[in-house]
């Protein structure tokens, strides 16, 4: 018989293996048959054997599990480290690096290899864990979930009237606190959905106390018929808030903070002139209304290119 080329045993071919046991067939007659070497079957067979005997579909999944195990255990060695190394240094995450990789062509390792490489670094002093982004310390975000019950009085945003959605009427507000560097405040962001008329306050703290004074204070003079929030304690003291007010509060679902997407839009607008991790220690009252004037005179497409200020001038007027 002509030794073949080295080749792995496919499926049908345990199916053979499996069928000719059972008709009492030697090993060597069955690598005869399907084209192996003597050896190959009985190493299959004694591989891939369970308590049932030798069974075709349990040897092909043991087989799968082991060429896995096998590309896990990958070596990153010669040309190949020099590249993932380089790489690395440039901070390029393992995930694109195996895609890079994969896209020109190349046996590219898994990136779970080359995190496997990462941690040998590691062990033997090297410093290849530092490039990475979260430096082998895992971030997660503080849960809330259970907190969010406490909003005495809470009324989902599935209930807030259409007319709301549809910006039928003047007075419906959606708010938000936006936070400075830590320690330096807090500024209150409250935006009308029909005109896009903005109004900010700036805060010390973001107790339930004081974030409900804030809003009471910017809409005392306003008409209001809804505030819309998202699940933070600090809107706590809504029911408070909408009695004085007059109107009716509602909360977005949990983690949807798109469902008040206008006033989030707006904290982009106010982060124009105070940045992500700036202080707020030094925002003046003064200072601040210049940035709520310039944003409400700044032209909308939405609005046909009026501005806040003038659009709302024309529809409380009408």
């Amino acid at each position: 018989m002509t030794t073949p080329k080295y080749r792995r045993l496919c499926q049908t071919e345990r199916d053979t293996i499996y069928r000719l046991r059972k008709l009492g067939r030697s090993q060597a007659e069955i690598a005869e048959t399907i084209g192996f070497r003597p050896s190959t079957v009985s190493r299959e067979i004694a591989r891939n054997m369970g308590g049932r005997g030798y069974r075709p579909k349990q040897a092909g999944q043991r087989a799968a599990a082991r060429k896995m195990r096998q590309r896990r255990e990958r070596k990153i060695v010669g040309a190949l480290a020099d590249e993932v190394e380089g790489r690395l240094h440039r901070h390029h995450s393992p995930v694109q690096i195996t895609g890079f990789l994969n896209k020109l062509g190349y046996d590219a390792p898994s990136h779970e290899t080359i995190y496997q490489h990462i941690v040998r670094d590691k062990k033997a002093g090297g410093d290849l864990y530092t490039k990475l982004r979260i430096n082998s310390k895992r971030r997660y975000r503080r849960r809330v979930r259970a907190q969010r019950g406490n909003i005495v009085g809470r009324v989902g945003i599935e209930e807030r009237p259409p007319s709301v959605e549809t910006r039928r009427y003047f007075g419906d507000y959606e708010v938000d606190l936006v936070e400075g560097a830590k320690g330096t405040g807090f500024i209150l962001s409250l935006v009308e959905r029909k005109s896009r008329f903005t109004l900010f306050r700036k805060l010390a703290d973001k107790t339930k106390v004081s974030v409900s004074a804030a809003i009471v204070d910017a809409l005392r003079a306003m008409k209001v018929r809804t505030l819309t929030y998202d699940n933070g304690l600090e809107f706590a003291g809504h029911l408070e808030v909408s009695r004085l007010l007059m109107a009716r509060s509602y909360f977005c679902a949990p983690y949807h903070a798109w469902e008040k997407g206008l006033v989030e839009n707006h904290n982009g607008l106010l982060r124009q002139y105070y940045p992500k991790g700036s202080s707020f220690e030094h925002i003046t009252a003064a200072g601040l209304q210049d940035v709520e004037d310039a944003i409400n005179e700044r032209p909308r497409k939405t609005l046909e290119f009026s501005c806040p200020l003038d659009y709302l001038k024309h529809i409380t007027a009408a």
